[in-house]
């Protein structure tokens, strides 16, 4: 095993631009994990970010749903003194700067718990700690929706969000969102991170709605808009997420996706991530039958975040024992001791 390998696990991983992200997704051979957690919701276990947690069950991909650029929170992080006078004047009428509450009036054990809700951390921070790469989410609405404007789809936040660390930027589809609108939204993001990061769009199970038959959730005119809009990788359901899709339909959409030189994204969304181990094992396994690149777990049982149990048993049926518990024990510093020993030893120059 060679030092470069070592590296390329390590620090690297996380600083990867778009076109290094897509060929180590390649290079995988269907193994990518994605795990999903919420950026507003306490963490799973205190004193440790769900993205952590994810990171330890064997997910290579973390996706935070809700980041908003313009106020940043890390559950399971201590809040900077600029994240707390910030979240804190917004909840204050009279616009005083938010401050932590006398230890008379507030009794430090409950302001330590509050201010494990991490505001003020961004996405380059957890990242640095889980040592892999890690996105967020940004939704495809009007301005006039009612969602914070640094939530949108747009150039200004898609930027925004590649400079606070993410690796990717999530865009999906809404019932309440037009085809063009949901488009135009693919595009703005893409000219906000240009060569920085990865786009992903798509569709997921949207709580019961998307009423159409099966083979129509999405066609092979959206993936193909999807291509042009700037995505790099295509988001669909699961098998058996969506009542009525099959295998064969959803390996017809990732033939389609391939077909556009594009990674295709299988997930599961539905709150079925919080199913039996059972179920989850053959969510994967039918997932991996589509030939899909990617395979998502989603956020929807405890505290934004599934399953330990579920996590784990979803990356050992994807991709065995050894990548599951590989994953989970790297550690980013890795990469930083092998490029500081080949700094010292021989100027920089890799091995």
């Amino acid at each position: 095993m060679s030092l470069q390998y070592l590296y390329e696990i390590g620090q690297k991983l996380i600083e990867a631009e778009r076109e290094e992200l897509i060929k180590a997704i390649q290079e995988t051979s269907g193994r990518v994990i994605v795990g999903e957690t919420v950026s507003f919701k306490s963490s799973l276990v205190d004193g440790v970010t769900n993205a952590e947690l994810l990171k330890s069950w064997g997910v290579d991909m973390v996706t935070i749903n809700h980041y908003d650029v313009d106020m940043p929170m890390m559950p399971g992080l201590p809040s900077t003194e600029e994240g707390i006078i910030r979240w804190g004047a917004v909840w204050n009428e009279g616009n005083i700067n938010g401050c932590r509450p006398d230890v008379h009036v507030v009794e430090p054990s409950h302001q330590n718990y509050l201010m494990q809700f991490g505001f003020g951390r961004t996405i380059g921070e957890v990242k640095k700690l889980v040592g892999i790469p890690v996105g967020m989410t940004l939704e495809p609405v009007l301005e006039s929706t009612d969602l914070p404007l640094a939530r949108i789809a747009n150039q200004a936040n898609a930027g925004k969000g590649v400079r606070q660390g993410a690796n990717y930027i999530t865009i999906i589809g809404t019932p309440s969102t037009s085809d063009k609108e949901f488009f135009n939204c693919v595009s703005e993001v893409h000219k906000g991170v240009q060569e920085a990061a990865l786009i992903k769009a798509g569709k997921m199970p949207w709580g019961g709605v998307f009423q159409t038959k099966p083979e129509q959730f999405i066609t092979s005119e959206e993936i193909e808009k999807i291509a042009k809009a700037g995505a790099d990788i295509v988001v669909v359901p699961a098998p058996g997420t969506v009542p009525g899709l099959t295998i064969e339909l959803v390996r017809d959409w990732v033939k389609t996706i391939h077909k556009y030189s594009l990674l295709a994204e299988v997930t599961i969304g539905t709150s079925q991530e919080g199913a039996d181990e059972d179920v989850i094992r053959r969510f994967a396994i039918d997932s991996k039958m589509t030939g899909a690149d990617i395979f998502q777990i989603g956020d929807g049982v405890y505290s934004g975040i599934s399953l330990p149990e579920n996590v784990m048993s979803f990356a050992n049926a994807i991709k065995g024992r050894r990548h599951t518990l590989r994953r989970a024990a790297l550690s980013p510093m890795r990469g930083a001791e092998i490029m500081m020993k080949n700094k010292n030893n021989n100027g920089g120059c890799k091995t």
